[in-house]
Protein backbone atom coordinates (compact mmCIF):
# COMPACT_ATOMS: atom_id res chain seq x y z
CA UNK A 1 0.00 0.00 0.00
CA UNK A 2 3.05 2.20 0.99
CA UNK A 3 4.04 1.35 -2.59
CA UNK A 4 1.45 2.72 -3.97
CA UNK A 5 0.76 5.75 -2.22
CA UNK A 6 4.16 6.70 -3.34
CA UNK A 7 3.42 6.07 -6.80
CA UNK A 8 0.59 8.49 -6.57
CA UNK A 9 2.34 11.37 -5.17
CA UNK A 10 5.53 10.90 -7.78
CA UNK A 11 2.66 11.04 -10.55
CA UNK A 12 0.60 13.73 -8.88
CA UNK A 13 4.36 15.56 -8.59
CA UNK A 14 4.72 14.84 -12.08
CA UNK A 15 1.58 16.48 -13.58
CA UNK A 16 1.60 19.67 -11.20
CA UNK A 17 5.53 19.86 -12.42
CA UNK A 18 4.25 19.15 -16.26
CA UNK A 19 1.05 21.61 -16.11
CA UNK A 20 3.44 24.21 -14.70
CA UNK A 21 5.94 24.26 -17.70
CA UNK A 22 3.22 24.53 -19.85
CA UNK A 23 1.31 27.48 -18.23
CA UNK A 24 4.88 29.26 -17.63
CA UNK A 25 5.61 28.66 -21.83
CA UNK A 26 2.30 29.49 -22.41
CA UNK A 27 2.39 32.46 -20.68
CA UNK A 28 5.47 33.91 -22.14
CA UNK A 29 4.35 33.48 -25.85
CA UNK A 30 1.39 35.43 -25.24
CA UNK A 31 3.65 37.79 -23.83
CA UNK A 32 6.36 38.07 -25.99
CA UNK A 33 5.81 35.74 -28.90
CA UNK A 34 7.10 32.47 -29.86
CA UNK A 35 10.50 33.76 -31.41
CA UNK A 36 11.59 35.77 -28.39
CA UNK A 37 10.62 32.67 -25.75
CA UNK A 38 13.56 30.34 -25.07
CA UNK A 39 13.98 27.24 -22.73
CA UNK A 40 15.68 29.32 -20.31
CA UNK A 41 12.89 31.77 -20.01
CA UNK A 42 10.48 28.78 -19.11
CA UNK A 43 12.81 27.27 -17.27
CA UNK A 44 12.94 30.43 -14.99
CA UNK A 45 9.45 31.22 -15.11
CA UNK A 46 8.24 27.93 -13.97
CA UNK A 47 11.17 27.18 -10.98
CA UNK A 48 12.78 23.95 -12.74
CA UNK A 49 15.93 23.35 -14.24
CA UNK A 50 16.57 22.60 -18.00
CA UNK A 51 17.23 19.18 -17.01
CA UNK A 52 14.15 18.40 -15.94
CA UNK A 53 12.44 20.66 -18.34
CA UNK A 54 13.87 18.38 -21.25
CA UNK A 55 12.90 15.21 -18.94
CA UNK A 56 9.26 16.43 -19.62
CA UNK A 57 9.68 18.45 -23.44
CA UNK A 58 11.95 17.71 -26.18
CA UNK A 59 11.57 21.42 -27.31
CA UNK A 60 9.75 24.84 -26.60
CA UNK A 61 7.26 23.78 -28.77
CA UNK A 62 6.44 20.54 -27.30
CA UNK A 63 5.57 22.16 -24.11
CA UNK A 64 3.34 25.00 -25.75
CA UNK A 65 1.26 22.30 -27.09
CA UNK A 66 1.52 20.10 -24.00
CA UNK A 67 0.46 16.60 -23.62
CA UNK A 68 -0.06 13.59 -26.94
CA UNK A 69 -3.43 14.08 -28.21
CA UNK A 70 -5.73 11.36 -26.68
CA UNK A 71 -7.21 8.52 -28.91
CA UNK A 72 -10.00 7.11 -29.75
CA UNK A 73 -11.50 5.00 -26.80
CA UNK A 74 -12.22 1.30 -28.27
CA UNK A 75 -15.11 1.00 -25.99
CA UNK A 76 -16.64 3.47 -27.63
CA UNK A 77 -15.61 2.61 -30.79
CA UNK A 78 -17.29 -0.81 -30.99
CA UNK A 79 -20.23 0.25 -29.93
CA UNK A 80 -20.32 2.96 -32.45
CA UNK A 81 -19.75 0.66 -35.23
CA UNK A 82 -22.56 -2.01 -33.99
CA UNK A 83 -24.92 0.34 -33.49
CA UNK A 84 -28.32 0.89 -35.07
CA UNK A 85 -29.16 4.60 -34.42
CA UNK A 86 -29.78 7.23 -37.06
CA UNK A 87 -28.37 9.97 -35.16
CA UNK A 88 -24.63 9.41 -36.39
CA UNK A 89 -23.93 13.07 -36.43
CA UNK A 90 -24.67 12.84 -32.59
CA UNK A 91 -22.80 9.67 -32.09
CA UNK A 92 -19.60 10.34 -33.79
CA UNK A 93 -19.71 14.06 -31.37
CA UNK A 94 -19.79 11.82 -28.19
CA UNK A 95 -17.38 8.98 -29.90
CA UNK A 96 -15.21 12.34 -29.98
CA UNK A 97 -15.65 13.75 -26.74
CA UNK A 98 -13.71 12.36 -24.07
CA UNK A 99 -10.26 13.75 -26.28
CA UNK A 100 -11.86 17.19 -26.21
CA UNK A 101 -9.71 18.82 -23.37
CA UNK A 102 -12.38 19.78 -21.02
CA UNK A 103 -10.64 20.74 -17.38
CA UNK A 104 -12.24 23.24 -16.22
CA UNK A 105 -9.23 23.67 -13.93
CA UNK A 106 -7.24 24.69 -16.92
CA UNK A 107 -9.56 26.27 -19.18
CA UNK A 108 -8.00 29.37 -19.05
CA UNK A 109 -4.28 27.35 -20.45
CA UNK A 110 -6.31 25.40 -23.05
CA UNK A 111 -7.88 28.55 -24.76
CA UNK A 112 -4.46 30.25 -24.58
CA UNK A 113 -3.33 27.38 -26.10
CA UNK A 114 -5.91 27.61 -28.82
CA UNK A 115 -5.08 31.38 -29.28
CA UNK A 116 -1.52 30.43 -29.93
CA UNK A 117 -1.77 27.30 -32.18
CA UNK A 118 -4.66 29.69 -34.37
CA UNK A 119 -2.61 32.35 -35.22
CA UNK A 120 1.14 30.41 -35.48
CA UNK A 121 1.23 28.69 -38.53
CA UNK A 122 4.23 26.47 -37.38
CA UNK A 123 2.58 25.22 -34.41
CA UNK A 124 -0.59 24.85 -36.66
CA UNK A 125 1.02 22.64 -38.53
CA UNK A 126 2.27 20.57 -35.92
CA UNK A 127 -0.46 19.96 -34.09
CA UNK A 128 -1.69 19.10 -37.53
CA UNK A 129 0.75 16.28 -37.28
CA UNK A 130 -0.45 15.80 -33.73
CA UNK A 131 -3.71 14.33 -34.66
CA UNK A 132 -3.29 13.35 -38.13
CA UNK A 133 -3.10 9.32 -36.61
CA UNK A 134 -6.29 9.70 -34.61
CA UNK A 135 -8.13 11.63 -37.55
CA UNK A 136 -7.13 8.47 -39.64
CA UNK A 137 -7.97 6.47 -37.57
CA UNK A 138 -11.42 8.36 -36.82
CA UNK A 139 -11.64 7.86 -41.01
CA UNK A 140 -11.39 4.29 -40.92
CA UNK A 141 -14.09 3.82 -38.11
CA UNK A 142 -16.52 6.24 -40.20
CA UNK A 143 -16.09 4.03 -43.30
CA UNK A 144 -16.98 1.29 -41.58
CA UNK A 145 -20.10 2.61 -40.26
CA UNK A 146 -20.95 4.10 -43.14
CA UNK A 147 -20.25 0.90 -45.19
CA UNK A 148 -22.75 -0.45 -43.76
CA UNK A 149 -25.36 1.34 -44.74
CA UNK A 150 -24.26 2.86 -48.65
CA UNK A 151 -26.61 2.67 -51.00
CA UNK A 152 -26.70 -0.16 -53.46
CA UNK A 153 -23.94 0.17 -56.15
CA UNK A 154 -21.84 3.02 -54.14
CA UNK A 155 -18.08 2.42 -54.75
CA UNK A 156 -15.90 1.74 -51.59
CA UNK A 157 -13.56 4.35 -53.14
CA UNK A 158 -16.33 6.94 -52.98
CA UNK A 159 -17.64 5.86 -49.34
CA UNK A 160 -13.83 6.39 -48.02
CA UNK A 161 -13.70 10.01 -49.21
CA UNK A 162 -16.98 10.59 -47.38
CA UNK A 163 -15.34 9.52 -44.44
CA UNK A 164 -12.09 11.09 -44.87
CA UNK A 165 -14.24 14.76 -45.76
CA UNK A 166 -16.42 14.04 -42.16
CA UNK A 167 -13.20 13.23 -40.09
CA UNK A 168 -11.50 16.42 -41.46
CA UNK A 169 -14.66 18.14 -40.43
CA UNK A 170 -14.52 16.77 -36.31
CA UNK A 171 -11.46 19.01 -35.06
CA UNK A 172 -13.50 22.50 -35.78
CA UNK A 173 -16.14 20.65 -34.42
CA UNK A 174 -14.98 19.82 -31.30
CA UNK A 175 -13.16 23.17 -30.55
CA UNK A 176 -16.95 25.05 -31.31
CA UNK A 177 -17.81 22.80 -28.16
CA UNK A 178 -14.54 23.32 -26.31
CA UNK A 179 -15.14 27.40 -26.26
CA UNK A 180 -18.56 26.87 -25.69
CA UNK A 181 -17.62 25.96 -22.13
CA UNK A 182 -19.62 24.55 -19.60
CA UNK A 183 -23.39 26.21 -20.91
CA UNK A 184 -22.48 25.00 -24.44
CA UNK A 185 -24.34 22.16 -25.88
CA UNK A 186 -24.12 18.62 -25.14
CA UNK A 187 -22.85 15.99 -27.77
CA UNK A 188 -26.30 14.47 -28.41
CA UNK A 189 -27.47 18.47 -29.46
CA UNK A 190 -24.83 18.97 -32.10
CA UNK A 191 -26.59 17.54 -35.09
CA UNK A 192 -29.40 18.86 -34.11
CA UNK A 193 -27.19 22.84 -34.19
CA UNK A 194 -25.21 21.37 -37.21
CA UNK A 195 -27.69 19.82 -39.62
CA UNK A 196 -29.70 22.72 -40.23
CA UNK A 197 -26.29 25.42 -40.49
CA UNK A 198 -25.16 22.83 -43.12
CA UNK A 199 -28.10 22.81 -45.12
CA UNK A 200 -28.21 26.52 -45.54
CA UNK A 201 -25.06 26.18 -47.39
CA UNK A 202 -27.09 24.02 -49.69
CA UNK A 203 -29.04 24.10 -53.13
CA UNK A 204 -33.29 23.80 -52.45
CA UNK A 205 -35.12 20.97 -53.75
Amino acid sequence: MTDQKEQGLRRRKQAATALGIERSAVALVLEHGLDAVTVDMICAASGVSQRTFFNYYRTKDAAILGAEPARLDEELVREFLVSESPDLLGELVALLMPMAPVDTGNRELIEDRMRIIARTPSLRQKEMERLSGTFEELAEVLYLRLRRSAPAGEAAEETRRQSTLIAHLMPGILRYVLEQGGDGPAAGEIGALLVPALKRLLPGP
